[in-house]
């Protein structure tokens, strides 16, 4: 946004644009500015389709004339726990007055029918720059010191201008923004922040740490821009950043995953850029071969787990995902086809088709059903199901690829804003889903398809139980078929809430006629223990066990700390119930304090590589009990 500019010529002539590569967009540009490069005295914001395409276009240009006298002093910001528009004004310099715009998301994409001349909010709270995250906070800067490069990161509350809680944010030595007054924020929605601030020259940066309430937030120096910028917004993988000068009005795509700059081209339908936010719906969807059971020499039982996450920053409509198993194995090869959600998968309450036979039906949802975007500790953003079936006239010389295919929309088709999204499954578990962590789960290289070669069967899990030992230890034991085929090892893995799942044990496997195993677990929790193994091939490919539960009901500290020895990291595990309220401090031998954090979910990982071997005492309080545990590092 721009703060202290007070002209702007009226005459624009850009030069020339040159194109860089094209991404398949789904986001909606929201520029606040006005309808045309060459005006500054009617201020609206626009909602822009296929913003980064070669046909962007408007969806709806909603006027702020009777709001605003102008553009400037003024930025706009999309909340996404609402799915509302904030429009900001601080020229006065001494107070805030934010309109709450509703466009009837996600169901429309509509101006709303008329806009009070009065703010819904008015403060004396005076940000520089803001924008929401995913759990609807709103973040801000304030206080810079241009000889320090440190200025104040700010989360206050939007209804009242109450700052919330506040930390340093500093700036690298070299490249400290000639202001803040002059830029913008954009927050992804997995919660990276970005920002252009300054002119002559303005600097592109990443914003790290800046939710901790117990550390410094950092500016990574990325790049500097060619021209003065002053909006920016995320676009399903890549950041647009904007700016107008006495040639025009222009954007650079700036790519995240490769932190690559494009070259300027014209700012989209010949609009003023002022400030922009975005509204990012997006999905991403993993498929994992979960077990496989051979019946004989052509036939076998198989299963598959998918899993589809809602990725934007809105929630979406007519979510569902299909998976045609006929046009994989042929529509006379398949039968006994069974589909189930996993246990504490579904909080978004979404209902199987109970029609789906993976042939003449592919949809695994009843139609027309919706899915939040993520927001705060919610979990109805996702969900994960089991996917059955029955085999025959398998070949083994043929490698089969499935693909499970994630749609959904938002908009209104009739009134020709509809947005479709989508995005073909990357092979693997849910962690899979967006590999290089730029929010666009549909890139080259993240939508494998999940092979099955029955040449290659995996070992088959015959049985696998749990049991407790004493009141701080457990034995986990299962049985496979023999003799074991082409399998290296199994790895034990645990979780205390079936969804975040930490790996404790190994066990190789050096005879291929050994059926039974079992692996002591020291240290355990109270509560509730889930297990599973992970049985790894030597060519790396992997099958999971069934899960067990054990319910551990002896006293104890309700802690785990693993690995012992550690190499990389050593891991905290508390229940899930007393997670958020525990803080964990790191000291070695002699009483120095080397790490401190408060726990903010069921497990914590505190990096010790950096650390020489030797004894080390983790402190673990909480607000009912105190104890320290001495524990080990060891690299090899």
């Amino acid at each position: 946004m721009i703060k202290k500019t007070t002209s702007i010529l009226i005459s624009f002539l850009f030069i020339g644009a040159v194109c860089s590569k094209s991404v398949a967009q789904n986001s909606l540009l929201v520029n606040f500015g006005t309808s045309s490069c060459s005006s500054s005295n009617e201020p609206a914001f626009s909602l822009i389709n296929n913003p980064l395409g070669a046909l962007p276009s408007a969806l709806t240009n909603c006027s702020l004339l009777n709001q605003l006298p102008d553009v400037y002093n003024v930025f706009v910001a999309y909340n996404p726990k609402n799915n509302k528009i904030y429009v900001a004004d601080i020229r006065s310099g001494i107070d805030t007055k934010i309109w709450v715009l509703d466009m009837a998301l996600p169901v429309d994409i509509t101006c709303p029918a008329s806009i009070p001349i009065t703010p819904d909010y008015e403060y004396s709270y005076v940000s520089n720059n803001f924008e929401f995250d995913n759990n609807g906070d709103l973040w801000s800067l304030s206080n810079y010191n241009g000889v320090t490069g440190e200025c104040s990161m700010d989360k206050f509350d939007v209804n009242t201008g109450i700052v919330i809680n506040t930390r340093l944010l500093k700036f690298p030595v070299g490249n400290f923004p000639t202001s803040i007054t002059s830029g913008d924020l954009t927050i992804l929605p997995n919660g990276r922040m970005f920002a252009t601030l300054g002119s002559y020259p303005s600097r592109l940066y990443e914003i790290i740490n800046y939710s901790s309430t117990t550390t410094n937030a950092t500016a990574t120096y990325l790049t500097t821009l060619p021209q003065n910028c002053f909006g920016i917004a995320y676009l399903n993988g890549q950041l647009e950043i904007t700016g107008f000068n006495v040639s025009g009005c222009y954007y650079y795509d700036y790519d995240i995953a490769d932190n690559i700059l494009g070259n300027p081209k014209n700012f989209q339908d010949e609009q003023l850029p002022i400030d922009n936010t975005s509204i990012t719906p997006s999905l991403g969807v993993t498929n994992q071969l979960l077990n496989v059971v051979k019946l004989n020499d052509n036939t076998a039982d198989i299963s598959y787990e998918v899993y589809v996450r809602n990725l934007g920053n809105v929630a979406v409509n007519n979510i569902n995902v299909t998976d045609d198993l006929a046009a994989v194995y042929g529509a006379g090869n398949i039968s006994n086809v069974t589909t189930a959600f996993l246990p504490g998968a579904n909080e978004a309450g979404l209902a199987l088709n109970p029609s789906y036979n993976g042939s003449t039906i592919t949809d695994l949802l009843i139609a027309g059903q919706n899915l939040a975007n993520q927001t705060s500790v919610n979990k109805d953003y996702f969900f994960k199901l089991h996917l059955g079936l029955r085999i025959t006239n398998l070949n083994a010389a043929e490698v089969y690829f499935n693909s499970a295919i994630g749609t959904a929309t938002i908009g209104n088709a009739s009134a020709l804003s509809f947005i479709h999204i989508s995005d073909s499954s990357n092979n693997g578990n849910q962690t899979v889903v967006d590999p290089n962590n730029n929010g666009n789960a549909g890139e080259a290289g993240e939508n494998i398809p999940t092979p099955f070669s029955f040449a290659t069967l995996p070992v088959k899990f015959i049985n696998i139980s749990a049991s407790m030992v004493d009141k701080t230890s457990s034995v986990v034991k299962w049985i496979v078929a023999t003799p074991i085929v082409n399998a290296d090892k199994f790895e034990v893995e645990y979780s205390i809430d079936e969804r975040t799942w930490n790996k404790i044990g190994l066990v190789n496997i050096s005879n291929t006629n050994q059926s039974n195993y079992q692996f002591l677990h020291t240290h355990i929790t109270g509560g509730n223990l889930y297990y599973r193994i992970r049985q790894v091939d030597t060519d790396g490919s992997y099958v999971y066990s069934n899960i067990v539960l054990l319910r551990n009901t002896a006293t104890g500290n309700g802690f785990i700390i693993f690995p012992t020895p550690a190499n990389n990291y050593i891991t905290v595990g508390a229940s899930y119930k007393i997670a958020g309220k525990i803080k964990v401090t790191l000291f070695d031998a002699a009483g120095k304090q080397l790490f401190s954090a408060i726990m903010t979910s069921s497990t914590k990982e505190i990096s010790v590589a950096n650390l020489p071997n030797g004894p080390y005492f983790l402190k673990i309080d909480n607000d009912r009990m105190t104890t320290a545990q001495k524990v080990l590092i060891k690299h090899p």
